[in-house]
């Protein structure tokens, strides 16, 4: 069944694609349009925003990788959104119902204690398929997704993304690979936060982000920073004093500004570079 493009209005311009091209659910296309789209947030103060574009440039590392062929598929499904600070794009336990291919910004996967408490176990950004794992069947959140850096992001209904992952071996591989290298993010923050000191996390913790985000300056909080190195506030505080006096970071309230990205990645463990090179080698192979 080919698919057309007056079949459901999209969020930017579509081309035709080929007549051989198989059609996915028009039923959950139908759902998703009619549903609220914050209808997964439960910070309400937070809206997300479909942002109607007519430009189709995708710069998350896997969508872009796509063959033109399966892109032009995709591309009726995908809606462009911008996803500000604060929004909490799914619970633990939550089904997923919602793919999200990140385009800017940086998402954190965040484990909860039933005490409240919480610890940063992955970031996310342009490397990232939020939601990946469901091309393998219905899957359920194990963490918390909160939007620390305003986002961006292409969003696709996961039923439609599992039916097109088990129609085209390439997108199923892309999956896969995403899902590879958040598991390898979490294995490896995991290690750092039981073996690494608070002050080598917190300079591996800016770096990491500055990677995600491509800008010198980090708008975050002394106590978010605390929340998700799991440290105490005064800690951070007196580490940030410090890195602020070598002359490698200049914190303002609510607000980092990296001076010296070469010193803090001196300062840093050694998950910096294992990190960007699991990344590197995962994005090699998708080719």
């Amino acid at each position: 069944m080919p698919i057309r493009s007056t079949a459901r209005p999209s969020a930017f311009v579509t081309e035709p694609t080929d007549n051989e091209s198989r059609g996915y659910s028009q039923d959950v296309l139908k759902a998703d349009k009619q549903a609220s789209r914050g209808s997964h947030c439960s910070v309400p103060a937070k809206k997300e925003a479909n942002a109607v574009t007519t430009v189709f440039e995708p710069r998350n590392f896997f969508l872009s990788a796509l063959p033109p062929a399966e892109l032009a598929r995709l591309r009726p499904y995908l809606t462009f959104h911008r996803l500000p600070q604060g929004l909490v794009l799914h619970e633990p336990g939550q089904r997923i119902e919602h793919v999200h291919f990140i385009d800017s910004g940086m998402i954190s996967l965040v484990a909860m204690m039933q005490d409240g408490s919480a610890i940063e176990t992955a970031t996310l950004g342009r490397e990232a398929i939020l939601g990946s794992l469901s091309s393998l069947g219905h899957h359920r959140a194990g963490t918390r997704a909160i939007v620390q850096i305003d986002a961006t992001a292409w969003r696709m209904p996961v039923a439609e993304f599992r039916t097109a992952a088990a129609q085209n071996a390439m997108l199923r591989k892309v999956a896969l690979l995403s899902s590879e290298l958040t598991l390898a993010q979490m294995q490896q923050t995991a290690a750092c936060n039981a073996l690494h000191t608070a002050d080598r996390r917190l300079c591996r913790w800016i770096v990491q982000v500055r990677d995600r985000i491509d800008d010198d300056v980090i708008r975050l909080t002394h106590d978010f920073l605390a929340q998700m190195l799991a440290v105490r506030r005064p800690t951070v505080s007196l580490i940030a004093y410090g890195l602020q006096q070598a002359g490698l970071i200049r914190y303002q309230r609510g607000k980092i500004s990296i001076l010296d990205r070469e010193g803090l990645e001196q300062r840093a463990c050694e998950c910096v570079g294992a990190l960007r090179e699991k990344t590197r080698l995962t994005i090699a192979e998708v080719g």
